[in-house]
């Protein structure tokens, strides 16, 4: 029963990243739906993953200067 879940979870969450690479896509790249096959699935993946990476953290933190000062 616990993979079940997980199992739904994990095709739940690919969902929502196809779907969020889908409309990261300009609108004339877009394939229809029909003709979607492996290879532009996980493209899409792909873009969607990395489109909810660009949310993420933009600069590094900066080192404290008390350790580059001891080198």
């Amino acid at each position: 029963m616990d993979l079940l879940i997980l199992f739904m979870i994990a095709v739940m969450f690919s969902t929502i990243v196809f779907f969020i690479g889908r409309y990261a896509c300009p609108k004339h790249d877009r394939v229809p739906l029909m003709e979607v096959d492996h290879v532009l699935l996980w493209t899409t993946l792909r873009r969607g993953w990395h489109a909810l990476g660009a949310f993420g953290p933009l600069a590094h933190y900066p080192e404290d200067p008390s350790e580059s000062s001891r080198a």
